[in-house]
């Protein structure tokens, strides 16, 4: 009797450990229906995603208008985003990423959107690396004072080392590195490879590529019936959520000038279908209701976030309400098309930082406070 009772008491005071973890309870467990996404029933913060798709047809534009959106805070193909900071391992070619983001980013909207170009590999098959870079990485997103982070390896052929993409050992240690990137950070890991010559529907190389993420999307031209340029991603793989319909976009060029000879220069330009396309999802995702109060704190704190940026880059200067407004992330996206609204939205959430001492302002100017200054109300 008093082993048994000595037995259930140790069962009371300390549950038991397998190789020094406690399981998880599975009957305890109440999964959540609003899981944190960076694009909503697409792209989640932890996880590692893989994007293939033949030369030539858009890869790099795409994934450039994805980070764009994703680094604004700007919904994408009818489908919700939550800001992050891009952080673009552009192994291939630097400038092209460069020239694919800047349609996005040119205007006064993409002023304060934390998008980071990496001009070099990075090797994932490098624990060792990966660690250095996971927490440099963890740095790059709190200097631009984001919540989520998105990390792009762009290709994985040039981000293994000396690694076979065609050997499950190699490419099964590139992905769990990988996967401790993402959960050690809790950032999307979004990795570009490329297609087989034969093979249109699964990345090239291992199949250790396909089993071991946890979203697989491809890309694809589309039939004649859609104008020229028209592609499409078709999400393959999709563990935390249900699969959105295929996304489409139309690879055009962006003029940027013209050159010495008076040509007209253009870059690669991957622009969404609007959500009512035959190729992408339809129904329109109605936005939680949420407490007014909540969301005036947001849009608060996000245009401090565009204050502290601008403040980052030029040590100062004033800036008129309206621009600052132009740069603000999520929380205005649902009334930005109506200017009027978003005005008294923008100069609430600016008398609100007044109030509270964290900005100052001279006309229809403002700045923000350098540290110790009282605001101007």
């Amino acid at each position: 009797m008093k082993k048994i009772n000595d037995l259930q008491a140790t069962e009371v005071n300390q549950r038991p450990r397998i190789l020094g973890q406690e399981p998880v309870s599975a009957n305890a467990h109440q999964p959540n229906p609003d899981p944190d996404y960076i694009v909503q029933r697409f792209l989640f913060p932890g996880e590692v995603s893989m994007f293939a798709g033949p030369s030539n047809l858009g890869k790099s534009a795409i994934v450039a208008s994805i980070a764009a959106h994703v680094a604004m805070g700007r919904d994408f193909c009818g489908m919700r985003v939550s800001r992050a900071a891009i952080l673009y391992v552009a192994a291939e070619a630097a400038k092209g990423v460069l020239k694919r983001a800047f349609p996005f980013l040119r205007q006064k909207s993409g002023r304060a959107a934390a998008f980071g170009v990496l001009d070099m590999p990075v090797d994932l098959s490098d624990p060792e690396l990966v660690r250095r870079f996971a927490a440099d990485a963890k740095a790059f997103r709190d200097y631009h004072g984001c919540d989520d982070l998105v990390v792009v390896f762009d290709t994985l052929n040039l981000c293994m080392g000396d690694g076979d993409e065609n050997s499950s050992r190699d490419t099964g240690r590139v992905l769990a590195n990988a996967n401790y990137l993402a959960k050690t950070t809790n950032a999307h890991v979004l990795i570009v490879h490329h297609m087989g010559a034969s093979e249109t529907s699964r990345p090239r190389g291992s199949t250790t590529l396909t089993a071991n993420v946890d979203t697989g999307f491809t890309l694809h031209k589309a039939d004649e019936s859609h104008p020229d340029g028209t592609v499409f991603i078709r999400v393959n793989k999709q563990r935390e959520d249900e699969k959105p319909a295929p996304l489409a976009f139309k690879i055009k060029g962006f003029e940027i000038g013209y050159n010495r000879h008076g040509e007209k220069t253009t870059v690669p330009w991957a622009v969404p279908f609007k959500p009512d396309s035959s190729l992408i999802e339809s129904q329109t995702i109605k936005s939680a209701n949420k407490p007014e109060p909540t969301l005036a704190s947001r849009r608060a704190k996000d245009l401090l976030r565009v204050l502290t940026h601008l403040h980052q880059q030029d040590g100062g200067e004033w800036h008129k309400r309206k621009e600052v407004g132009q740069m603000s992330g999520e929380p205005f996206n649902q009334i930005r098309q109506n200017s009027d609204t978003m005005r008294k939205q923008v100069n609430a959430a600016l008398n609100a930082l007044l109030s509270e001492g964290k900005i100052e302002k001279a006309g229809d100017s403002v700045r923000l406070c350098a540290a110790g200054d009282r605001a101007t109300v």
